[in-house]
Formats: structure tokens, sequence, C-alpha cells
């Protein structure tokens, strides 16, 4: 037994009935179980509790043991002076305070039904990753949906917390922190960073001054990442070396290392020079996804502003001076459809808390329901279970739901494990 299952079995009204006896043998009725407070003080506020046939209102503290009031000092807390009733599983002690302040103590243990407790020992026992294991799909569509669509939502937060401190980095700039995210999203799971630190020592201010020059740009982009700091044999390198070496003084630019790229357990159509040729590509586009965004444009234009052609010299080439098998190695829908998700989505959440416009949510979460699901080993977890992913939305949803509750056994957090405990009743 633990203080968090105590609180779902008694917010949720699985005890099976509502009049108990009292420690003192007072008869107790739980009028209403009142309001889970997520704040410091008792657990519940403004419950109703009939006893003797006085109704009270006021609050309700849950423990585990009648002890663990002293363990927690709520003996030298006056928040905790006024309760009407002392909730707990165990009631191993005599307290001073519940008899000062004629406080009445419920003690479950002999109130619990056995099937709820196996129901949450099978839980914390489970071998699945997915703690509930296949009971998940005796779960209601009806409450797995508005469970999922919450679960997206808490996922998209999370991720604007992230954009906040870009744009705080930015000095403000929404287009900048647009921007910054961009580039992260370029370097997918493996470069990430890498392309981070790229965007932060390359300006965005100073692309789009040569925005209108593929070659500056590339030159840019790749002195800038490091990968102009050797021989060539190839024109193309050397061409870009020579407008780097001008550019780079001009604008005071420092090169990052090139041991910040990684290219093992890569595909090479990962590689971070190919997603470097790709990402200067979509900047001499001379369209501001910025403003693309503000317009709200449907599914196509955004999937439109990603399908870009690099430089014919990657057609042929993985990395610099060293030929390949010719592809034109262009952003392809899955990895296309990852930034939107991950850098798009985002951003209009971002915007609808600066904008105050909650116009943008809709649109995204619209945008998100639109996509095709992910494909991952969480999704996949999900799918072995025999839960069907429709689109980008849910598997945004079960990837959230995987690492915050699942991993961690957090089933009394979740929706699913409160039905499930509820069912077993």
């Amino acid at each position: 037994m633990n203080e968090t299952l105590l609180h779902v079995i008694w917010k949720n009204k699985l005890l099976g009935q509502t009049r108990f006896k009292g420690s003192q043998s007072e008869d107790i009725e739980i009028v209403s179980v009142g309001e889970h407070n997520q704040d410091s003080g008792p657990d519940f506020f403004n419950s109703k509790v009939r006893i003797n046939d006085i109704l009270l209102a006021g609050n309700v503290e849950l423990h585990v043991k009648t002890s663990d009031w002293l363990k927690h000092s709520h003996q030298n807390n006056k928040a905790y002076d006024n309760l009407i009733l002392h909730v707990v599983y165990e009631n191993d002690v005599e307290l001073f305070q519940n008899q000062q302040f004629n406080v009445s103590v419920l003690e479950l243990k002999n109130y619990l039904n056995p099937s709820l407790i196996h129901t949450y020992k099978s839980l914390e026992s489970s071998r699945y990753s997915v703690p509930c294991g296949k009971a998940i799909s005796s779960v209601p569509d009806i409450l797995w949906k508005s469970w999922m669509d919450r679960m997206a939502i808490s996922r998209l937060e999370q991720k604007t917390n992230y954009i906040e401190h870009l744009y705080l980095y930015c000095q403000q700039s929404y287009e900048d922190a647009l921007y910054l995210l961009l580039c992260r999203n370029f370097g997918f799971k493996i470069n990430h960073d890498a392309f981070e630190m790229l965007g932060k020592s390359l300006p965005y201010s100073v692309l789009k001054k040569y925005a209108d020059n593929s070659i500056q740009v590339e030159a840019l982009l790749f002195g800038v990442a490091g990968f102009l700091d050797e021989l060539f044999e190839d024109s193309y390198p050397k061409k870009l070396q020579n407008e780097f070496e001008f550019l780079k003084h001009k604008h005071q630019l420092i090169p990052l290392k090139k041991e910040i790229w990684k290219f093992s357990k890569t595909r090479p159509s990962n590689f971070p020079t190919i997603r470097i040729a790709q990402l200067a590509s979509l900047i001499v586009k001379q369209q501001s996804l910025y403003h693309l965004l503000e317009q709200q444009p449907k599914l196509q234009s955004i999937e439109d502003f990603f399908n870009v052609e690099i430089n014919s010299y990657w057609r042929e080439h993985y990395l610099f001076d060293k030929t390949s098998g010719h592809s034109h190695k262009h952003l392809g829908k899955t990895a296309s459809h990852l930034i939107i998700i991950n850098t798009i989505i985002p951003y209009l959440f971002f915007m609808s808390q600066h904008y105050s416009n909650e116009h943008f949510i809709d649109y995204a979460l619209d945008l998100l329901a639109q996509l095709p699901p992910e494909v991952n080993s969480k999704t996949k977890e999900f799918s072995s279970l025999g839960i069907k992913t429709e689109n980008a939305l849910e598997s945004q949803a079960q990837i959230h739901l995987f690492d915050h509750l699942c991993s961690n056994k957090a089933c009394l957090k979740c929706h699913v494990g409160e039905f499930l405990l509820k069912s077993s009743c």
C-alpha cells in the first residue's frame, strides 16, 4: 500500500460504499470526497462528511499509517489543524492532535476490495514495457481518445518550454527562435545538439543577407560547421572554401570543431553533410517559414516548403571528395514529417501562448491529426498490444505516455490505470 494509491481510491470513490465505522465506533458517511489539493496542505479540501448525523465540511488528510502524521511533521503545521477526517490504511497509533481537535479516524484496511489490491499489484509487478499489458484493450475508445488528446497536449507543452528557452536566447526574436529550432531538428536524434550549435554560431541575420546566393549560403553553413578546414581535390568544396574565407572574416565567424558531428551508426542519407546541404536549400528558397506559418497554410503547403533539391554535387557524394552512387538525396517524406512534428507543431503552440490566440492550437492539432503516425520502438509497444495508431497526434501521445508514465510504472497517474482499478471493484 502507498499514499498515491490511497489518493486514487479516495478520489475515484473506489471503496464500494459510503458508510463506515470510525476508530471510536462512530458512524461515518462520505457525502463528498472533495477536491484533490495539488499544493501543500491537506490532501483534499471542500470535502463533506457526516459523522453521527452531524454534517461537516472541510479538509481530509490521507496516510498509509496514522503515525505518518508525525513523520511528515504535520503536528507543527497550522494548515492541518482544521481537519474533518483523517483517513488511513492502518490505524497504528492514537494521535494527540486528533483527540485535541476531535478528528475522527477512518481505517480502510478492512474495507478495500481484494481484487482492487490484486489489480494494483499486477500493474506494479508487470513485465510489460506498458505495464497494463493486454488489459489496455479493455479501455473504452472514448476514454482512450480523450487521454491521448491530453497526452499529446502535454508533450507539446513540454516542447514549448524548450522553444521559450530558444526565444530568450535569441533576445525575444520569434523568427530567430524558429531558425534555431529548425536547425536543431535537422540533426534528428544523433546530431541535434551539433545542429543547434551550428545555428547559434551562424546567426540567421547573416544567412538572410545571402539567401539569393546558394554558394554563399552553403559556404557559410559548411564553413561554420567546420567541414571546410582541410585540403580538397574537388572544385565544389574548394569554391565553398574560398567563399567562406572572405565571409568568415567579414562577419567574424568562428567555425565549430568537425569532431562534434556524428557519422557512425547513421545511414549515409542522414549524414550531417547531407542534412546541412538540405538546410541550405531551404534558406535559399527566399520564403520565410515564420511568415508562412502566420498564414496558417494547409499541410500540403508546408510539405511543399520542405520539398527541396540540394546542390547537384551531393547527388554523387555523401562526403567531400568521396564519390558515391547517384541519388537525388532530397528530404524524404518521413524526414520532413518528423521536422514538421518536432518543429512546426510545437512552434505553433508557442505562438498561441505569445499571441494569446487559441486558433494556433486548433490549427496545430489539426495538422498533427493529418500526419501519418510515427513508427518507433515506443509506438510499437502499443501496437503489439492491439492499439491502432491512426495519426501523428496519437503517436506523439503514446510517446509521451510511454516516457512519463509507462516507463516509470506510474499507473496510478494514468487514466488507463484508474479505469482498470475501477473495473476491478
